[in-house]
């Protein structure tokens, strides 16, 4: 049995693999549905009257969440940078923002940021990516002690697939499916969130309803579908992603997304 540091190092491969895997999908995805995009206007608004002058967006992928807040935010012209563990999402985040003056991006581990970061911050997005990390807890520890006072961590974390009471539409259409994406529990998430010093954190709640179209997507990317169906080869994962949304969409109608926001203001 591995010991929590091994656990660490063979998620944290893992997620780079299936990152790498999944640049393409992501695009795909995200051309038509906009989920990435929406979820960062979201904590934008949420973190105001914040109007950071400096911006770190953790976990930032193929550079969805990036250009989201830069053009949000054109008027004030912060400087973001940017950060993933997968070099294939890079090149990609890299060509999204080239035309994106004051946007800069490091390939490097979420989890030891000060070995990146000398920098103070007035904001700092996880946007889809604090469930990834085992060493959240350590990350963001990090995060607060690169906040400048006044400053704000935001977060958006998947919460799983629902019926319209609230039940987990997983668990009800596949009792034996085991299915956690990520590595974070929502309760140890918050947990840590109120044990950071001189913080104070406000939780937001965000369902919406979700198309067959909009779930196949979604499952069917390369790192949402080993969430699913581990060690199996990805394109043998496919018509097994079908089967799965087809019986869930006939056992649970409507499906609703949930995402939760949480937001860290630093005194």
């Amino acid at each position: 049995m591995d010991s929590p540091k091994g656990y660490e190092h063979h998620f944290k491969a893992a997620v780079e693999k299936n990152f790498d895997q999944s640049a393409d999908a992501y695009d795909h995805f995200e051309e038509r549905h906009h989920l990435f995009e929406t979820l960062t206007k979201r904590q934008l608004e949420l973190i105001a009257p914040s109007s950071p002058e400096r911006i770190l967006d953790v976990g930032c992928g193929t550079g969805i969440s990036t250009l989201a807040l830069h053009q949000a935010m054109a008027g004030q012209a912060p400087n973001i940078y940017a950060i993933d563990i997968s070099e294939r999402m890079l090149v990609r985040a890299r060509e999204r923002c080239k035309s994106a003056c004051g946007v800069y991006f490091i390939r490097g581990d979420a989890e030891n940021l000060s070995m990146y970061f000398n920098e103070s911050f007035g904001a700092i997005f996880y946007t889809a990516s604090i469930f990834l990390l085992p060493g959240f807890a350590e990350s963001l520890r990090q995060s607060c002690n690169l906040l400048v006072p006044g400053g704000v961590l935001s977060i958006s974390y998947y919460a799983g697939l629902f019926d319209e009471r609230g039940n987990d539409a997983i668990r009800k259409t596949f009792p034996e499916q085991k299915y956690q994406y990520g590595a974070v529990p929502i309760g140890d998430l918050v947990s840590c969130l109120e044990l950071l010093p001189g913080t104070r954190t406000t939780r937001i709640e965000y369902r919406f309803e979700v198309s067959r179209e909009f779930l196949f997507d979604f499952l069917s990317i390369p790192a949402q579908s080993a969430g699913l169906f581990p060690k199996i080869p990805y394109l043998e994962r496919i018509p097994k992603v079908r089967d799965f949304c087809d019986l869930l969409e006939r056992r649970v109608d409507p499906v609703f997304m949930g995402w939760e926001f949480l937001i860290a203001r630093k005194r």
